[in-house]
C-alpha cells in the first residue's frame, strides 16, 4: 500500500473517530460532581494559551474574555479567544535589567468604557545601555539621578496602546539596587495599589536584614526606604486615579494627609519586596506576597530568612527591616566590629537611622499572617522546603448564575490562592468570616507550575495564570495557560507504546496501553486498535501484530468510556528494514581519560539484512569511524526517541535561549546561519570575547541593518560559551580522516579536550523501505569536571562568577549525567569556605541512592576568600550512572561553600 492508499483509507476511518468524539462531547455533563467535597485534581485540566510570550510579567482578563500581558522588555500583548491568536498592541521604552524593566500592570475598572491601562515601568537615561555595562560602571550606577519607576496610564483603543496618551502619575526613584516589587491592583471603590520594592542591596555575606549606617554604605541601608515615611519605597501606595490623569488620595491611608513627615500615598509600610499583590473586592482584603531574606540560621543579630503572605483590611506597617515573620526582632548591628546589639521592639520601632527623612518613632509593627523558610516549616509544613518566592493572588467567589462549563466549583469559594515561583506550587488558604487561618490545602499537587508570576480568576471562573519560565529570563517555556474544571464525565487518559517501532517483516509487534486510565471511578474502558487505518482490527488492551508487508503504518488506539467520551493515541510503525545494531567498545574504561594514555577500540556491527563485520559481510570502510577533540565540557542528553546526543555547555544555552527564533546552525533565518558567524571569524584569537559581548549587549551592522537583540542576564562566562560553541561549528573538516574499525586512541599531556569517538553506518535498506543510519559514541571526558557545569542542581543558590556553585543549604545538590566510574577510586573537590564542618556526599541514582563516598570540609573566617583541595577514597563502581553531590551542614550554620572542580582518580595513581 503507498502513501496515497493509506491517506485515502484512514480519511474514512478518521471520519468515524471524529463522530465518536463529538459524540464524547456532549456526554460531560452527565455525572455531577460534589461540590461539598474537595474536587479531584484530575478534574482541572492545564490549556496552554500560547508560547508566543518571552519574559511575561503581569496579566489582566476583561470581560469579554482578552487577556492583555505585558513583557519585561516593554512588550504589551493581548490574546484573543476568538481567534485563539496573539497581538502586540504595543512596545514601550523601559530600562530592562533582572528585576527592572515593565513589572506591574493593570486595567481600569471601567475599562471597557474608557480603555484605560496603568503601567509600572522603570525608566532611565541608560535605557539604551544593556545592564552588565551599567552595573559594571560605579559612576553610572550611582550617578544615574533620572532612574525611576513610571506608574502611568495609557490608553488602548481598537487593541492598539496609543503611547502618545501616556500620564505620569507617580515617579519613584530607583537606584538599581534590586527588590523594586511592581504589582498593581485595584479595589471595588476605584483605588489603585501599587507596591514597591525596598530598593536596597541585600547582602551577600550577611544576608539579614541591611541596615548598614555608616557613611556612603546608604544603599546597603534599607531604614532609607522601608522604613522611611518620606520615602515611597518598601511600600505599599494605595491612590485614586482620576479622569484628568491626576489621583487623589483616599481616606484611610497610614497617615493624614497634611503631615509634613509623612507621605499620604503610603497604605502599607515595612515592606521588603512585594512581589504580587491582590485585592478582595468583596471584602476590600489586600493581600501580598514578600520576599524574604537569604539567612540560614537564627543568630544573635537575628532570625534566619521567611517569605510572608500578609493580609489587611487597614493601614499598617509591617516590621522590615527591624522585624520578619511573627515579629521575631533583629538586633542593631555594628558592621564594624559585627557585633549585634539590643534586639528592636515590635511594639515601639524605631527608625534612627542618618538615612532616614522621615518619621522616627512608627507604629507598632503587624505580624505576618503566613510566614516560611527555606527548610521546612513547623507552623506550616503544607509548603515545603526549597527555594521561595512568596505570591498573593486571588479570591475566588462562586458565582451559582455563571453559564460557564469550566468555572471553579462551589468548594473554593471565598478560598485565597496563593503561590511560589521558586517552589512551583499553588496553594488554597481558608480563613474563617473573621479572616483568621484555618488551614492551607494542596491545589493540582501533582502539577509543577514552571515559576508562576501572575494568576487571576477570569469572568468565565477559570484560573488565568502567566508561567515565566524555567530560568531568570529569556525562557522558551514561558506562557499563558489557563486552569479549567470538568464538571461532568471526563475522557480517558491515554498511553501507547510499542516494544519496537522499526523492523523486517515479518515484523511482530507487542503493543501496550499501560498507563491508561480513567478519573471517573467505577468506568469501563473499551480499547478500539487499528493497525492499517482501515478498520478496528483489535478490541485488546495490549494486543500484538504481525505486519507482513513493507510500509509505514500509523496504528492508533481510541479509547471510550461507558458514557461515550473517548481519547486518541497514535503510533508510528516503519516495517521492511531492521536497524544495524552498531557499537563502539573499549575495554576497561569507564567515562575518563588521563595524560599520556594510549586506549585501544574496537567497532561491533551486526545488520538483519547486510550481515556483520565479523563475518565479512559488511565492508569495513563503509563504517566511518572519527575522533573530536573538542573544547570545553559536554554531556549526553536522551532525546524524545530515547537515543542518547551529545551537547556542550553553550549548545544547551543556546537551545533554551530566544537564539532560535533568529538563528539555524547551517542556514540563515532573520540572521546569520551559525556557520556563516563560525567561518566569518575563523582564526580571530579574539572572536569568543568579542561575540559574547555581542550577545549580551546586541547590536546591528555587521550582517546587514537586523537588529540583534540583547541578552543582558546572560553572565559573561555563559556568553562566552555560547560563543565558543558557534566558532566550533565552522571548525568541522568535510574530508575527516576514518580512523578504522579498530585501533587507538592517543592521549597527549594535557587533560583539557573532550575526545568524541564516533561511529556511523548508513544500510543499504530492505524491501523498498528507506536505508538507515546509525551511530555510536564513546565520549573520553577529562577527569577535571567544573562545578558549574553540573548536569542538574536542586536550591543552588548561585553561580559564583560563573566559575563555581555556592552551596546553602542541606537540600543543595548538584549533579553530572551518564559518568562511568570505572578505574576510579578517590575525588578531589576545590572549594572555599569559612564557616564549621560540613559536608558533601556522593550518591548515585537519586538523593538517596547508593552511597560512594562523603567530604567533609572545615574552614575559618581567614581562609573563607582562599581556595583549598580535598581528596577522599570512594565505593568502586561501574557503569553509566548519574551522580549527585549533596550538601549537608547543622542547620545552625548560615555560611555557603562555593565549589570550583571535582578531579576523579585513576586507581593506584599518586595523588600530591
Amino acid at each position: 500500500m503507498n502513501d496515497r492508499q493509506i491517506g485515502i483509507t484512514l480519511s474514512a476511518f478518521f471520519k468515524t473517530v471524529m463522530a465518536i468524539v463529538l459524540m464524547s462531547l456532549f456526554t460531560n455533563c452527565n455525572k455531577e460532581a460534589n461540590f461539598h467535597e474537595a474536587p479531584d485534581e484530575h478534574r482541572f485540566r492545564k490549556v496552554v494559551l500560547t508560547e508566543e510570550t518571552m519574559d511575561p510579567t503581569a496579566l489582566a482578563v476583561t470581560k469579554d474574555g482578552k487577556v492583555y500581558f505585558t513583557e519585561d522588555f516593554g512588550i504589551v500583548k493581548v490574546y484573543l479567544p476568538e481567534s485563539n491568536s496573539i497581538a502586540i498592541i504595543g512596545e514601550l521604552d523601559v530600562f530592562e535589567c533582572g528585576e527592572e524593566g515593565l513589572i506591574g500592570m493593570a486595567l481600569d475598572p471601567d475599562f471597557e468604557q474608557n480603555g484605560w491601562m496603568y503601567i509600572n515601568r522603570t525608566v532611565s537615561e541608560y535605557m539604551n545601555l544593556p545592564c552588565s555595562e551599567i552595573y559594571s560602571d560605579p559612576k553610572k550606577l550611582r550617578g544615574d539621578s533620572s532612574s525611576h519607576q513610571a506608574i502611568s496610564r495609557f490608553m488602548i483603543k481598537d487593541d492598539v496602546l496609543d503611547v502618545s496618551s501616556e500620564k505620569v502619575l507617580l515617579k519613584i526613584p530607583n537606584q538599581h539596587m534590586r527588590h523594586m516589587g511592581g504589582s498593581m491592583a485595584f479595589d471595588a471603590n476605584g483605588n489603585l495599589y501599587i507596591s514597591i520594592g525596598e530598593n536596597t542591596h541585600p547582602g551577600y555575606i550577611n544576608p539579614y536584614a541591611p541596615l548598614d549606617e555608616r557613611p556612603g554604605r546608604s544603599r546597603y541601608d534599607t531604614q532609607r526606604t522601608s522604613s522611611n515615611s518620606m520615602d515611597y519605597r518598601g511600600k505599599i501606595l494605595r491612590i485614586h486615579p482620576e479622569d484628568d490623569g491626576t489621583y487623589t488620595i483616599p481616606d484611610g491611608n497610614l497617615f493624614p494627609k497634611d503631615d509634613p513627615k509623612a507621605l499620604p500615598e503610603i497604605y502599607v509600610m515595612g515592606c521588603r519586596n512585594p512581589f504580587r499583590i491582590s485585592v478582595d473586592h468583596e471584602t476590600g482584603t489586600l493581600f501580598w506576597g514578600e520576599v524574604g531574606p537569604d539567612a540560614y540560621a537564627d543568630i544573635d543579630r537575628g532570625p534566619k530568612g521567611y517569605d510572608e503572605i500578609n493580609k489587611t483590611n487597614k493601614a499598617g506597617f509591617f516590621g522590615w527591616p527591624y522585624f520578619i515573620a511573627d515579629n521575631q526582632p533583629y538586633a542593631k548591628y555594628d558592621y564594624d566590629t559585627e557585633k549585634a546589639g539590643a534586639h528592636y521592639n515590635p511594639e515601639k520601632p524605631e527608625n534612627n537611622s542618618p538615612n532616614n527623612t522621615g518619621k522616627k518613632v512608627l507604629p507598632a509593627a503587624t505580624p505576618a499572617f503566613i510566614w516560611y523558610p527555606y527548610v521546612a516549616s513547623k507552623k506550616f509544613p503544607e509548603l515545603g522546603e526549597g527555594g521561595r518566592t512568596a505570591m498573593a493572588g486571588p479570591v475566588y467567589h462562586y458565582d451559582e448564575s455563571l453559564k460557564s462549563d469550566i468555572k471553579f466549583p462551589a468548594y473554593f469559594d471565598k478560598a485565597l490562592f496563593i503561590y511560589d515561583w521558586m517552589r512551583g506550587w499553588i496553594k488554597v488558604v481558608r480563613m474563617d468570616e473573621n479572616g483568621n487561618l484555618e488551614k492551607i490545602e494542596s491545589f493540582m499537587p501533582s502539577t509543577r507550575f514552571v515559576s508562576p508570576v501572575d494568576m487571576t480568576f477570569g469572568p468565565d471562573g477559570a484560573l488565568y495564570v502567566i508561567e515565566f519560565g524555567t530560568t531568570w529570563g529569556n525562557n522558551p517555556d514561558a506562557r499563558l495557560i489557563k486552569l479549567e474544571y470538568i464538571p461532568g464525565n471526563r475522557p480517558p487518559h491515554v498511553e501507547i507504546s510499542a516494544d519496537q517501532t522499526i523492523g523486517a517483516c515479518p515484523m511482530k509487534v507487542n503493543f501496550s496501553s499501560a498507563g491508561t486510565m480513567d478519573y471517573d471511578e467505577g468506568d469501563k474502558l473499551s480499547y478500539a486498535w487499528s493497525f492499517d487505518g482501515e478498520s478496528v482490527q483489535s478490541t485488546s488492551k495490549d494486543p500484538s501484530f504481525t505486519f507482513e508487508k513493507p510500509g509505514t503504518y500509523q496504528v492508533q488506539l481510541i479509547v471510550t468510556d461507558e458514557n461515550g467520551a473517548a481519547t486518541i493515541q497514535n503510533m508510528e510503525i516503519k516495517a521492511g528494514n531492521d536497524k544495524p545494531k552498531l557499537s563502539i567498545e573499549i575495554p576497561h574504561r569507564g567515562s575518563f581519560y588521563w595524560k599520556n594514555e594510549t586506549i585501544p577500540y574496537v567497532v561491533h556491527l551486526s545488520d538483519k539484512e547486510d550481515g556483520s563485520l565479523a563475518n565479512g559481510d559488511i565492508d569495513p570502510s563503509k563504517v566511518q569511524v572519527t575522533l573530536e577533540a573538542l573544547d570545553g565540557t559536554y554531556a549526553f542528553e536522551m532525546t524524545e526517541s530515547g537515543t542518547q546526543e551529545l551537547k556542550s555547555r553553550g549548545e544547551k544555552l543556546i537551545g533554551e535561549s530566544d537564539c532560535k527564533g533568529c538563528h539555524r546552525v547551517n542556514e540563515k533565518v532573520v540572521g546569520p546561519s551559525y556557520i556563516d558567524v563560525s567561518n566569518k571569524y575563523k582564526g580571530d584569537e579574539s572572536a569568543s570575547t568579542y561575540l559574547a559581548k555581542k550577545i549580551i549587549s546586541g547590536g546591528s551592522g555587521v550582517w546587514g541593518e537586523v537588529i540583534m537583540n540583547a541578552h543582558p542576564l546572560f553572565s559573561e562566562a555563559d556568553a562566552e560559551r555560547m560563543a565558543d560553541y558557534i566558532l566550533s561549528l565552522g571548525n568541522k573538516s568535510g574530508n575527516v580522516k576514518n580512523m578504522g574499525i579498530e585501533g587507538t586512541i592517543k592521549i597527549p599531556d594535557q587533560e583539557a579536550k573532550t575526545y568524541v569517538l564516533k561511529a556511523t553506518y548508513t544500510d543499504h535498506g530492505s524491501s523498498g523501505m528507506e536505508p538507515i543510519t546509525v551511530s555510536a559514541l564513546r565520549v573520553l571526558q577529562p577527569p577535571k569536571l567544573e562545578a558549574e557545569n553540573f548536569s542538574t542542581q536542586h536550591d543552588v543558590l548561585s553561580e559564583v562568577g560563573n566559575t563555581s556553585v555556592a552551596m546553602g543549604f542541606s537540600s543543595t545538590y548538584i549533579t553530572f549525567k551518564n559518568i562511568d566510574l570505572t578505574s576510579v577510586d578517590s575525588v578531589t573537590f576545590r572549594y572555599n569556605y569559612g564557616g564549621p564542618e560540613c559536608s558533601i556526599e556522593i550518591r548515585t541514582g537519586s538523593p538517596k541512592g547508593e552511597s560512594l563516598g562523603k567530604a567533609y570540609f572545615h574552614g575559618d573566617s581567614k581562609a573563607r576568600r582562599g581556595s583549598r583541595e580535598l581528596t577522599i577514597p570512594i565505593k568502586p563502581t561501574s557503569g553509566s550512572k548519574e551522580l549527585f553531590f549533596l550538601h549537608d551542614k547543622a542547620p545552625d550554620i548560615h555560611v555557603e561553600i562555593g565549589l570550583d572542580w571535582i578531579y576523579f582518580h585513576r586507581k593506584g595513581e599518586a595523588i600530591n
